[in-house]
């Protein structure tokens, strides 16, 4: 736990945990400020115990070199709010809000505040970013049914990791950290419901396994024929076969990655999502990522 009663070094710890902002305290009384970070895989979780605050990612702290993050926050107690993208919300104990380093943001705390962050590589999310970076500053509750389980696991995570966790839990615990935050949000606005290219990665995504998966199935799978499916892709500098192979090798990366599935053959995991040419693996991962199968697993060890 680092723990202070310097707003400067507060702001130091905290712009070094995540990416470079502003701290300004509220109020005249003293300031005091704890968090403590967790590494998890590749996000950071951070619980934020403080006094009064008004935190800002101003224009002149972004850089091109900073960390591109989406920030997933569990509110937990204090009156607080968030500001991005030209919307302000009110926050209230038992929200998930999400916001992002890439865009000025102001987070002011009105009261003594508690909140647990996860600082999340917007990679990690895949094309889920687009939909998140859409919902900044509208918060959702979290205290019931899905998004509860959402706000039961940034406790238990926030509480503390047992530092003898392995790499293969702290592996696991992330992604399914970052699918429940998926599944959090997938009540997108109407726009988004309405945009039948979403619809289409939505059901490419739920069926990278499939091997016949083609332009062509996709296309009479939303009864649309062929041409309007290439019409609309087109439009949106998109090519669908190109995504398709690249979600399935950033799986089949993932996966020969995992300790867990050491024993499992290059072949058994590439056909697990839908890839069953395996003699060509190595070339398409070299492309893609610049390793090949057998590069991947000796790095994982």
């Amino acid at each position: 736990m680092y723990s202070t009663d310097r707003i400067d070094r507060f702001e130091a710890e905290a712009s070094r945990a995540f990416a470079p902002l502003r701290m300004r305290a509220s109020g005249d009384r003293p300031f005091h400020g704890a968090f403590t970070s967790t590494r998890v895989d590749q996000l950071v979780l951070t619980r934020i115990r403080a006094d009064p605050v008004v935190v800002r990612r101003d224009p002149g702290v972004i850089a091109s070199s900073d960390p591109d993050l989406i920030k997933v926050a569990w509110h937990v107690s204090g009156r607080a709010g968030v500001g991005q993208a030209g919307r302000q919300c009110l926050l209230t104990p038992g929200d998930l809000v999400v916001y992002e380093t890439g865009r000025p943001y102001e987070l002011p705390f009105w009261e003594p505040y508690d909140t647990v962050v996860a600082g999340v590589p917007s990679a990690m999310f895949g094309v889920h970013a687009d939909l998140l970076r859409r919902r900044v500053a509208l918060p959702v509750r979290a205290d019931s049914g899905l998004r509860g389980i959402v706000s039961a696991l940034f406790r238990g995570v926030a509480s503390g990791l047992d530092e003898e966790t392995g790499g293969a839990a702290r592996h696991h615990l992330a992604a399914a950290l970052v699918s429940l935050v998926c599944a959090a949000f997938a009540d997108a606005p109407a726009e988004e419901a309405a945009d039948p290219l979403a619809r289409v990665r939505a059901y490419c995504l739920a069926n990278l396994a499939d091997p016949d998966l083609s332009v062509e199935s996709v296309a009479a799978a939303h009864r649309m024929s062929a041409r309007y499916l290439y019409k609309l892709c087109r439009e949106q500098g998109f090519t669908l076969a190109r995504w398709v192979r690249s979600e399935r090798l950033a799986r089949i990366r993932r996966d020969l990655a995992d300790p867990l599935l050491a024993d499992r053959s290059v072949s058994a995991i590439a056909a697990r999502w839908g890839v069953l040419d395996a003699g060509h693996l190595g070339r398409m991962l070299r492309t893609e990522f610049g390793v090949t199968a057998r590069e991947i697993r000796a790095e994982s060890g």
